[in-house]
């Protein structure tokens, strides 16, 4: 049960103090318990997941399960599809090239094109490109993942073929029910590595964040979402850059930030304004989840590491004003099980629906199973007890 953390900025004469108020378990945070979603038809759902990595292990119990002869991904995605498909829209970070033999993982990745294939079944229907391991594989690999997302005929952002491109679509626009979001993707480095020519990446870069906003409210947006690769591996909190520029952001514009690059979840903050008078209601103003942690690898730093999230934003239209607004955001903690623990391979589950579910409750059928259950159990208390996520009125 997540709980609730709210912080109340009052006003002292010509000071400000923000106090803490501890209001108890929070309920289940979804989109339809806003009662907008019952009150507009035309309620909308973008959700994001972390960063999907291809370490070795990954790769070879992939071809393990495809028989020795091709890649088989189905467990990488099978228990949180149903999830991903219930949004409007689905976006995942591809933190890895696709396509350059062997394929390999850490340091340098190059993933088989049938993880790629398996995240479009499942549902995502845009990739994340701007990452730090975007150039492990230099020219041809920044070419054969450009070539295998487009023969797939899949959205992405964050790479290009060359600069030209890119001034023309770093920004892309998505119409959902007569609403248009804005979003965009950038990294805070390529590991050193120069990006190779014509190539072109989206560096984390305060003039050319402030160009893609500047585009997308010349292209008409409602909502703008900025997504970054930033931050510092491991580390639960941001780090004061971070907050420098989801507050520069958010100056100029953004109305969500949704992070990756970490490898584990970090804080996420809410900012809701108050509404004076009897009938008036609270506005969610900003949103910022600074890391949604992994959505599958094979690290084993800790258990924040097998841990991600999967994040929903809701978006309805104002019936007064005719604004987009946007509504109670979504969190779920999601886990990454290594082959043994549940399935014979990699495979992710939303960890609340897991412990409430006949697997989980049967206690395990191997001993391997049964200490994956125990530690996902007792990690989840630490997700609980950590409150990664707060309100912030204002």
């Amino acid at each position: 049960m997540k709980k609730l953390l709210v912080f109340v900025l009052l006003l002292l004469g010509s000071g400000a103090f923000a106090q803490q108020i501890d209001i108890g378990p929070l309920p289940k945070a979804r989109p339809f318990d806003d009662v907008d979603f019952f009150l507009h038809r035309d309620t909308v759902t973008i959700s994001f997941t972390g960063d999907v990595m291809q370490h070795g292990a990954q790769i070879d119990a992939a071809l393990k399960k495809g028989g020795g002869k091709n890649y088989n991904y189905e467990n990488a995605f099978k228990y949180v599809a149903p999830l991903f498909r219930q949004a409007d829209y689905m976006v995942a970070n591809m933190e890895f090239t696709v396509g350059t033999k062997p394929y390999t993982g850490y340091p340098c990745f190059s993933a088989p094109p049938e993880i790629a294939s398996a995240a479009k079944n499942a549902g995502i229907d845009l990739f994340l490109m701007a990452n730090n391991h975007i150039c492990d594989k230099n020219a041809g690999g920044l070419k054969k993942t450009l070539d295998a997302y487009e023969n797939l005929d899949m959205p992405k952002i964050g790479a290009y073929r060359d600069k030209k491109q890119a001034d023309t679509a770093s920004v892309i626009m998505v119409e959902l029910k007569g609403m248009k979001f804005a979003m965009f993707n950038y990294t805070y480095d390529t590991n050193g590595l120069p990006i190779p020519e014509p190539y072109y990446v989206n560096l984390q870069d305060s003039t050319e964040i402030k160009k893609h906003i500047r585009q997308a409210k010349a292209m008409g947006a409602d909502i703008i979402i900025a997504l970054p690769h930033w931050g510092i591996e491991y580390v639960l909190a941001p780090v004061a850059e971070q907050k420098q520029y989801a507050k520069m952001m958010f100056r100029e514009g953004v109305n969500a930030i949704i992070g990756g690059h970490p490898h584990v979840p970090e804080e996420g903050y809410i900012y809701v304004k108050r509404q004076q008078g009897p009938m008036a209601k609270d506005s969610v103003e900003n949103i910022v989840f600074y890391s949604m942690g992994n959505y599958i690898s094979n690290m084993s730093r800790s258990g924040w590491t097998s841990t991600g999230m999967l994040i929903t934003l809701s978006f309805t239209r104002d019936r007064g004003t005719g604004k987009v607004k946007m509504l109670m955001p979504d969190w779920k903690y999601l886990w990454c099980f290594r082959p043994g623990q549940y399935t014979e391979d990699f495979s992710v589950v939303p960890i609340e629906e897991f412990l409430q579910g006949k697997d989980f409750n049967s206690g395990g059928k191997t001993p391997t199973q049964i200490q994956a259950f125990k530690t996902l159990e007792d990690h989840y208390q630490q997700i609980i007890q950590k409150d990664l996520i707060k309100v912030v009125y204002r």
